[in-house]
C-alpha cells in the first residue's frame, strides 16, 4: 500500500516521539530497572542455594553500568566467585523487559575458587564406588534439550567484547590446591587472545591461547602453544587421578549449528601433537605420542549420546574409526565398536606410544594386521554382555626383536620377580637350576588342577579366552569393582616373564600384543610356555616354582603330589601369600574349602583331566606335611579380610 508524502512524515514523526519518550523513561527509572535486574539476577542463585551480593551498582552516562564487586557464595559448601570493577554495556531494549544482553563488558579480575569434595572416600573403599551413580543422574534428563538450551545460552550472552584483566580459578580437592589462570583476556567481535598460566606445588606454565568465536556460525577454534618442556600441573587429574601431561601445540575447532530441541549434532577437529602423559595408572614411566588427531561427529538426543561411526581417529600412523552410544533409557546400554581396519604391521608397531610398550620397543615386521572390536552391555542385566574381537595378521613376520626376544623361554633364561618395579628374587629357569623341573616329572595332578583353576582351555585357545573374559567383565559390572580377571596362562606367563606386576592401562594392553605375537608365530610351543608358567609362578611368600612349594607344603618331590595336594596348590595361584588363611589355627581348612575341592574335582573330571576314578575316596580337605605347617605351631595375628578370602571365587567360568 502507498502512503501519502504527508502520511509517512506522520507516521516517522510519531515512532521518533515514542523512542524519545522510552529513552526519556528509561533515563528517568534506569535506577529502578538495574535494581529490577540485580534482583532477577539474585532470585535465581537463590534457587541454587547461592548468596548474592553487588556492591556500587549503578549507571554511568546513558547505559553503561559499573560494578564495584559482586560476590557469590555456596550456601552449601566453599565455593565461591568475587568480580571486582566490573563495567557493563548492556543491549537497552532486553534490559527493558529484565532481561541483561551485554554489548560489552571490562572487569580488573575474576576470583574463583572451587573445593572438591570426594565423597566416595568416606562411604566406601575406592573399588566399590557405585558404578550405577553416574546413569542415575542422566536418567529422565532431556539431553539435547538441555546441550540446546544451553548453546544457545553462550551464543546469546557472549559479548561482543571483552577485556579482562585475569580470571584466577583456584582449585582445592582433599587438601591440595592448583591454581589455573586466563591473564590479558580479550574477546573482540570473535577473536579471542589470553595466556593461559598453570600453577601446581611444583610448576608453573605459561601457555598462548588463540582462537575464534563466531556467533553466526555457532562456531569455535582455539589454539594453544607450549614452549616449555615440563609436565602440565592440570587440576584435579593430578590431585586425585596422579596425572600429568604436557603438549607441543592444541587445535581444537567445533561447529554447533546443527541443532534442535530434540537432536544437537556437534562436529568438529582436534590435534595435539608432542603429547605427553604421566600416571600411575596408564604406565609406570612418561608416555608420548607425536601425533593424536581426531575427526569426530557426535549426536545428542533426549536420551542418547552418540558418537558417529565416521569420526576418524589417528594416533601417530594409526588410523581408527570408533562407534560409541549411550543410550539411558529405563536400563543404560552401552555400546561400542571398533570399525574393521587394516594397517600396515610395521606402522602399527612404530605409532605405538613411546614410553608405554617398553618390551615392545624397537620391534620391525612385515605385513598387515586386521582388527576390529564390538561390545554391548545393558547395564541393569550384565549377563547379557556381548563381546568380539579379532586381531589377526596376513603375511605377517618379525624381522627384527626389540627389547625383548621372546624366543627366549624356548631355553634357559634369567627370571626375575618383580613387587612395586623392585626386584624380589632372580634365578635360572632351567636345567642349571637345580629347582627346575620338566613338565614330564610334573605330578599330572597338578598340571590338571592349575589348568582347571587358571584356564581350562589352554592348550586349545590362541592365548585368548573370549569366554571367560566376557564373564570377567560381566561380574566386574554387576559388583561394580575389579572383582575378576579374564587372564589366561599366556597373558599370566607373559606378565611374569617379560613385564612387572603393575597394574596399568599400558601393561594389560602390552601384555595382550605380546601374547599375540607368542601364540600367532607359535614362539614358544604350549607345552614348554605351561612347563615354564609351573617353575616360575609364586606359590607362597617368597616360594617360586613347583619344586619349592611341593617341599614346602607336603615335603615332597613333584611327581609324588596326590590329587588332593593339587587341589590345594591349585587354590592359591590366585592369592599365593594367602595360604595360610586357608585354615584355622589348628591347620584344618575352613569351611568354604570343601566345597571349594568338590567343585574342582568335578570340574577336572567334566573337562577329563583326570578319570572319575581318581576321586574315589578322596576326602574334601588337606593335611600340611612340610614346613608350611609350622605357621599353625603359635597363634597367627596378622589381620586379614576373612570374609574375602572364604568368598573369593577362584575358580574360572567354563
Amino acid at each position: 500500500m502507498n502512503f501519502p508524502c504527508f502520511n509517512r512524515k506522520k507516521i516517522s514523526l510519531a515512532i521518533a516521539i515514542i523512542v524519545l519518550l522510552v529513552l526519556i523513561a528509561f533515563f528517568a527509572f534506569r535506577g529502578v530497572v538495574l535494581r529490577k535486574v540485580i534482583e532477577s539476577v539474585a532470585e535465581r542463585f537463590r534457587e541454587h542455594h547461592y548468596t548474592t551480593s553487588f556492591e556500587g551498582a549503578r549507571f554511568r552516562g546513558l547505559r553503561t553500568v559499573t560494578i564495584d564487586c559482586i560476590s557469590i557464595i555456596s550456601d552449601e559448601d566453599s565455593n565461591s566467585v568475587r568480580i571486582k570493577s566490573l563495567y557493563i554495556k548492556p543491549r537497552l531494549f532486553p534490559l527493558l523487559a529484565r532481561h541483561l544482553r551485554i554489548k560489552k563488558l571490562r572487569c580488573d579480575s575474576i576470583d574463583i575458587r572451587y573445593h572438591i569434595a570426594d565423597r566416595n572416600v568416606d562411604e566406601k573403599l575406592p573399588d566399590q564406588r557405585d558404578s550405577t551413580g553416574f546413569f542415575d543422574g542422566l536418567k529422565g534428563r532431556d539431553l539435547a534439550g538441555f546441550a540446546y538450551k544451553n548453546i544457545r545460552r553462550l551464543f546469546s550472552y557472549i559479548p561482543q567484547q571483552v577485556n579482562m584483566g585475569n580470571m584466577n580459578l583456584q582449585v582445592n580437592y582433599l587438601g591440595d590446591t592448583s591454581h589455573i589462570a586466563l591473564n590479558d583476556f580479550r574477546l573482540n567481535r570473535g577473536v579471542i587472545s589470553s595466556i593461559l598460566v598453570l600453577s601446581g606445588d611444583s610448576a608453573t606454565m605459561h601457555i598462548p591461547v588463540q582462537g575464534k568465536m563466531d556467533k553466526q556460525t555457532s562456531e569455535i577454534s582455539l589454539t594453544m602453544t607450549s614452549g616449555d618442556t615440563a609436565l602440565l600441573p592440570v587440576p584435579v587429574l593430578r590431585d586425585k587421578y596422579g596425572f600429568e601431561t604436557g603438549f607441543d601445540s592444541l587445535n581444537f575447532s567445533m561447529s554447533l549449528i546443527n541443532r534442535n530441541r530434540h537432536l544437537v549434532s556437534p562436529e568438529g577437529v582436534f590435534t595435539i601433537t608432542g603429547f605427553e602423559l604421566k600416571g600411575r595408572r596408564l604406565s609406570t614411566g612418561s608416555v608420548r605420542v607425536d601425533r593424536f588427531s581426531s575427526s569426530f561427529g557426535l549426536h545428542i538426543g533426549s536420551n542418547f549420546i552418540e558418537v558417529d561411526s565416521a569420526t576418524v581417529t589417528r594416533l601417530n600412523q594409526i588410523r581408527l574409526n570408533p562407534y560409541f552410544r549411550l543410550d539411558i533409557r529405563e536400563n543404560p546400554v552401552i555400546t561400542f565398536k571398533i570399525i574393521p581396519q587394516t594397517w600396515a604391521a610395521n606402522d602399527f608397531f612404530s605409532s605405538l606410544p613411546e614410553g608405554m610398550f617398553t618390551s615392545l620397543t624397537g620391534i620391525k615386521t612385515e605385513g598387515l594386521l586386521h582388527f576390529h572390536l564390538a561390545f554391548k552391555v545393558d547395564m541393569a542385566n550384565p549377563d547379557s554382555l556381548y563381546f568380539n574381537s579379532k586381531f589377526t595378521g596376513e603375511n605377517f613376520r618379525i624381522t627384527g626383536y626389540g627389547i625383548d626376544d621372546y624366543r627366549m623361554m624356548n631355553g634357559s633364561f634369567m627370571h626375575r620377580v618383580y613387587e612395586k618395579s623392585r626386584v624380589v628374587a632372580a634365578f635360572m629357569v632351567g636345567p642349571e637350576n637345580p629347582d627346575f623341573v620338566p613338565f614330564e616329572e610334573i605330578s599330572p595332578f597338578v598340571r590338571a588342577a592349575v589348568m582347571t583353576s587358571e584356564d581350562g582351555s589352554f592348550f586349545y585357545h590362541n592365548g585368548f579366552n573370549p569366554e571367560a573374559f566376557r564373564e570377567a567383565i560381566a561380574t566386574n559390572i554387576k559388583e561394580g569393582r575389579f572383582a575378576r580377571g579374564g587372564s589366561t596362562i599366556t597373558m599370566q606367563l607373559v606378565k611374569n616373564v617379560f613385564l612387572t606386576r603393575n597394574k596399568t592401562l599400558a601393561r594389560k594392553i602390552e601384555e595382550a600384543l605380546i601374547v599375540w605375537l607368542i601364540e600367532s608365530k607359535n614362539l614358544v610351543p604350549k607345552q614348554r610356555m605351561y612347563e615354564v608358567y609351573l617353575n616360575i609362578i609364586e606359590w607362597g611368600p617368597g616360594i617360586y616354582g613347583i619344586n619349592q612349594a611341593s617341599h614346602f607344603y607336603f615335603d615332597k618331590r613333584p611327581p609324588e603330589v596326590t590329587l588332593q595336594e593339587a587341589v590345594f596348590l591349585a587354590s592359591i595361584v590366585p592369592h599365593p601369600k594367602w595360604y595360610r588363611y586357608t585354615f584355622v589355627a589348628n591347620g584344618q581348612p575352613k569351611p568354604f574349602y570343601g566345597n571349594y575341592m568338590r567343585r574342582m574335582k568335578e570340574l577336572m573330571v567334566r573337562k577329563q583331566f583326570i578319570n572319575p576314578v581318581d576321586t574315589t575316596g578322596i576326602a574334601p580337605f588337606v593335611t600340611l606335611t612340610g614346613r608350611a605347617a609350622d605357621v599353625f605351631v603359635v597363634n597367627d595375628t596378622a589381620v586379614v579380610d576373612s570374609v574375602s578370602i572364604e568368598d573369593m571365587d577362584i575358580l574360572p567360568v567354563f
